[in-house]
């Protein structure tokens, strides 16, 4: 009998930031590959958009609206996902946010929101979901950003608090392998997605020309272009892998 170690038919995934851009096209891709899907996001708009195109397409989908630096938000989502599907084989921790300032005018506030967002939430996200995801073994997968390893000026205390989840995806790794789960860390370069590319369609067009020139690929990538190395990580395909970073940049690393 010939064994697909990169199925994930029947796996119950948490996607947090699952409303937009990288998350929605990770939560699509896992349930097209027959994941059961909870798409997590603060706007319950987004979450039911996504949710509604992966039904149309067959798919099994609940949202959650969820703030991932919210102690009770995130107990509600792993009790939800917990009573829909059962239990939790993979969470994708991609909710993050960016507020780009320089160093001199980046606030107090803004600087607390970055890291209870793209640090706290994860940590204790995962955390929470640790006892379900060990009753079976399981797959985290941090989404950093390429500046937690190439800082990037204006974008400071996003890029430190990607570059904090380096080390927390390794620490967890270490500590939770005894429990047969994987930590692993997805690393795209510039992806377009609403969160980067600005609004002005003239400054768009220049800043993708200019991020598109820094990569080998001569393009930036889609969300979609991420979704085969989250079903790698995901699925048994990475059964050996765990405490490592991937780097999805289009050779922009170098």
């Amino acid at each position: 009998m010939t064994v697909d170690r990169f199925d994930v038919a029947g796996r119950v995934a948490i996607v947090t930031g699952g409303g937009r851009g990288i998350g929605a096209a990770v939560a699509r891709g896992l349930a097209d590959a027959g994941a059961l899907v909870v798409v997590a996001a603060r706007s319950a708009d987004a979450c039911d958009s996504v949710v509604a195109s992966i039904r149309s397409n067959g798919g099994a989908a609940v949202a959650v609206v969820t703030d991932v630096g919210n102690a009770d938000s995130r107990d509600s989502l792993v009790t939800r996902t917990v009573s829909e599907f059962g239990g939790i084989d993979v969470l994708v921790n991609n909710a993050g946010v960016l507020r780009p300032h320089f160093t001199t005018k980046v606030t107090e506030d803004e600087f607390d929101e970055i890291f209870r967002t793209n640090v706290k939430g994860p940590v204790f996200l995962s955390s929470a979901a640790l006892p379900h995801l060990s009753a079976g073994g399981g797959s985290i997968i941090n989404i950093s950003a390429l500046g937690a390893f190439q800082p990037m000026p204006g974008i400071g205390a996003y890029c430190s608090a990607k570059a904090a989840m380096v080390n927390w995806t390794q620490t967890m790794a270490k500590e939770w392998a005894a429990s047969n789960v994987r930590v692993n860390m997805l690393v795209p370069g510039p992806v377009a997605t609403d969160m980067i590319l600005p609004r002005d369609p003239a400054e768009r067009e220049e800043f993708v020309a200019s991020m598109a020139a820094e990569t080998l690929m001569g393009r930036i990538s889609e969300p979609d272009d991420l979704v085969g190395t989250v079903l790698f990580l995901a699925s048994d395909a990475s059964a050996f892998m765990t405490g490592r970073s991937v780097f999805l940049d289009g050779g922009m690393l170098r």
